[in-house]
Formats: structure tokens, C-alpha cells, sequence
């Protein structure tokens, strides 16, 4: 840790690196591993690989910020539940998803706690802020699945396949996988998928399954726009930002595509003067619309509300009757701890009970005290966020337009992780666990830095 002289002379300890050669490494390490997105996907080592890089980041931990200690204990939590668990009846397979789970908690923790000391860092011998080079990755990463997205879609619709896949290059060579490695495995491009009442060809994006893909695209958009804004590339900025949502849509994830529409709303706190400058100028034209064509606007929310809630109505069936089979299992068996696992049921398809929501999943697997944790981690970040951006736009004068906008664009990642999360399990994607750290690291350590302005 640097030392740090305040005015009175005395010294006092910082969470900040100091700035050497293995800093230096692990910098690199993560903005390669970005840019490296669509090769360990292709390659299906995205799995070893980023431990690799959480094992190598664990090296240079600094003191944890509340998050960090919230992560650290629900991961011993839910490893104790699973150790009850095993004792009563051991069963292989679950114990090692579970296992494996706990394991990206530990991660996700590493993580944020590298993307803390990221914000302060000194500036190296080049002049450039670490935090640049992440941002710079990102960027290319976008532009990575960008290109993607094109290529796969276009050849798709001109082949007429309705399923395009292929095994990875190293674990799809290995036979037969368990549980999440088999996912690593094998890489779906494009498959059939039943939405709005029609088949349509769905794609999966670089990530383990299309969620993860689209909240991928939401991370590196917001860190490649950062990127652009801070050498005050407006107008790529701009152009990036109206590609996000046209990129969103194959994938079919309307939890994160209706996330990413409402986290629109926090550009209007810091650009150009803020939110009453944008109700002034906008409050008439909302007014004079809603009063000409407000019973067809009515009539239209409620076609579209059908719409989306009729959307894939058999994942959503799925989805919500393991989530109450869940909850009645951990009711019956063991309330406090829960189940240690997600169980299995083979009439629900090959999904475990309790998954697809992070709040269901850690109170299948840790019961009362499980879930009370993640609850306390999930406030934290959304306090954080919100806190945060108060004081960016109530401190605005004190904030050069980048910064504002840099921290704008952070929180409106998190929001949309943080909706994410209801639906989605925090603790299986490792790419998604190695993103989100780094931005919520990021975000937390300038928000500390802000109280201080």
C-alpha cells in the first residue's frame, strides 16, 4: 500500500497499489483477457483462463471495502450450507456446481477489488491511467462482437439454418462434460426460439448462454463509451450508445433490453445541463403529445405490455415453477441453511431448480442467512449507485464533464447488472463475474473519491 501525507503531516495507509512491474501485469492481464473475449470463447479456455487471472489478481489485494467482506461471507455461508448438506446425502454433480459457484463469488470479490485500485492508481511512466487501457479493451471488444453479430446474423438468415453450433476448440475435444463445463464445451451461435408467438432465430452472442451475451454488450458499450468520452469523441460516443440497443435485441433477453431503455434516463442527470434543462425543454412536447394522442398511446402500452409478458410464455412458465418449487423445498427441509445445492427435477427440463435469479438461488442453496447476505450485497451496490450519482449532480461544478459522464455511464452498467440479477445467477458466467467486478470496483473507489470533493 502507498503511503499518503495529509495536511497536518501525519501519515496514513492508502488502498493504493503501488505502481511496479507485477501492477503493471495484472493490468495487462485483464484488458488482454478482454480483447481476448472471442478467442477463449472459441477456444472454450475462458473458463481456466480467467481463475488464471483471478488467481494472479489475488496477489495484489488491498484491504476489502464493504462489498468485498459481504461477498467473502455469503461465499462462506453457502459453502457451509453445502457442507451440510454433503454430510446428510452426498450427491456429486450438484456438490461441484455448487462448489463451482461459490468459487465466482470468490472471483467477483477479487475482481472488484482490482477494480478499485484502478481509479487511483498513479499514472505510469507513459502517462496513462490503467483504467484507460481497460476501457481501451473494452472498446475493441464491442467492435469485436459488433462484426459478430453482423457476420453470424447475416449468414444465418442467408443459409437458413435455424441452429448453428460447434464444439470448442480445447474442452469440446474432451468428451462428455458435467453440468457447467459441458456449457463451456460446446458454442451455440444461433438456434430457433419461440418469442411472441412465432419461431425466430435467436443468437447467443460469445457468452455462455444469450443473457450473458447481452449483458456483455452492455458492459463493454458503457466502457468503450467511457473510453471514447474521456479523449471527448462525442459523436463516437453517441454512435456507439445507438448501437447498443439494435445489438440487444437478437438475443432475445428482455430482462436486460428493457434494463438498458430505463438506465437511458440517468443520461439526462449530468449531460448538457441536466434534468430540469431537459424538462424544460421537453415537459411542453410531452404534454402537447399525451393530450392529442393519449387514449392511442394508452391502447398501445397495454398492446406492448401483452406482448412482452406473452413473449417466450414457456421459459417464463419454467422459470417461475422452479422458482416456487424452490421455496417449498427450502421451507420443508431447512430454512436457515437451505439446500446446499440446486437440485435437479428431469420434468423440468435440464433446468435446476432455483436457478435463472440470483435472489431464488442463493436461498435455495443458503436459506435465511444465504439470501440475507446477497440481499446486503444487492443494496449496497443500489444504494451506492444512487448515492453516488446525487452527489455527481448536486457536486456537479466541481466535476469536469468527462468524469460526470464516466460515472453515469458506471452506474448505468450496474443498473442494468443489478436488474439482471433477479433474473439471471450472478455466479455462473465468468466473463460477465470478471466485467461487472471491475466496473462496480471502478465505480465504488470514484464514489469514495467524490465524498471527499
Amino acid at each position: 500500500m502507498a503511503a499518503i501525507g495529509d495536511t497536518r503531516g501525519n501519515v496514513r495507509r492508502s488502498a493504493g497499489p503501488i505502481v511496479t512491474d507485477a501492477w503493471a501485469l495484472q493490468c495487462f492481464l485483464i484488458a488482454a483477457t478482454i480483447v481476448m473475449l472471442p478467442v477463449n470463447w472459441a477456444l472454450g479456455t475462458d473458463l481456466p483462463w480467467v481463475y488464471l487471472v483471478g488467481v494472479v489478481l489475488a496477489f495484489g489485494m488491498v484491504r476489502f471495502a464493504l462489498p468485498e467482506w459481504q461477498l467473502l461471507s455469503l461465499a462462506a455461508a453457502l459453502a457451509f450450507s453445502l457442507f451440510l448438506a454433503m454430510m446428510t446425502h452426498f450427491q456429486g454433480e450438484r456438490a461441484f456446481g455448487a462448489a463451482y459457484n461459490i468459487s465466482v463469488l470468490l472471483l467477483l470479490l477479487v475482481f472488484i477489488n482490482f477494480g478499485r485500485q484502478l481509479d487511483h492508481a498513479p499514472r505510469n511512466h507513459r502517462g496513462i491511467w490503467p483504467k484507460d487501457t481497460i476501457y481501451g479493451a473494452a472498446l475493441i471488444a464491442y467492435i469485436s462482437y459488433v462484426v459478430f453479430m453482423v457476420v453470424t446474423m447475416g449468414y444465418s438468415a442467408v443459409s437458413g439454418q435455424s441452429r448453428i453450433y460447434f464444439y470448442s476448440l480445447i474442452l469440446g475435444n474432451l468428451g462428455q462434460l458435467p453440468g457447467i463445463l459441458g456449457t463451456y464445451a460446446l458454442n451455440i451461435v444461433v438456434e430457433s426460439d419461440w418469442i411472441n408467438g412465432g419461431v425466430v432465430s435467436r443468437n447467443h452472442g460469445m457468452g455462455v448462454y444469450a443473457t450473458e451475451s447481452a449483458i456483455q454488450v452492455v458492459m463493454l458499450g458503457a466502457m468503450g463509451a467511457i473510453y471514447l468520452i474521456r479523449r471527448r469523441m462525442f459523436m463516437w460516443a453517441i454512435l456507439l450508445e445507438l448501437s447498443i440497443l439494435p445489438m440487444l435485441l437478437p438475443f432475445g433477453s428482455r430482462t436486460t433490453s428493457l434494463a438498458y431503455v430505463a438506465s437511458l434516463a440517468f443520461l439526462a442527470v449530468v449531460w448538457r445541463g441536466g434534468v430540469m434543462l431537459g424538462v424544460i425543454l421537453l415537459g411542453p412536447l410531452v404534454l402537447a403529445v399525451v393530450a392529442l394522442f393519449g387514449p392511442d398511446l394508452v391502447d398501445l402500452f397495454q398492446a406492448s405490455a401483452q406482448s412482452v409478458a406473452e413473449s417466450r410464455a414457456g421459459s417464463t412458465a419454467t422459470r417461475l415453477e422452479t422458482y416456487a418449487l424452490a421455496i417449498r423445498m427450502v421451507l420443508d427441509q431447512n430454512l436457515i441453511f437451505g439446500l446446499g445445492i440446486k437440485p435437479v427435477d428431469v420434468s423440468l427440463a435440464e433446468i435446476p431448480i432455483g436457478s435463472h435469479s440470483s435472489m431464488v438461488s442463493t436461498f435455495t442453496r443458503g436459506g435465511l442467512i444465504g439470501l440475507g447476505l446477497f440481499l446486503a450485497f444487492y443494496l449496497t451496490v443500489a444504494v451506492r449507485m444512487i448515492v453516488v450519482q446525487v452527489a455527481a449532480f448536486t457536486r456537479s461544478a466541481r466535476l469536469t464533464n468527462e468524469s460526470r459522464l464516466e460515472l453515469v455511464f458506471l452506474a448505468r452498467a450496474i443498473f442494468v447488472i443489478l436488474i439482471w440479477y433477479l433474473t439471471e445467477d450472478l455466479d455462473v458466467p465468468l466473463y460477465h463475474t470478471l466485467l461487472s467486478g471491475v466496473i462496480i470496483g471502478i465505480f465504488w473507489n470514484m464514489g469514495e473519491r467524490l465524498r471527499r470533493i
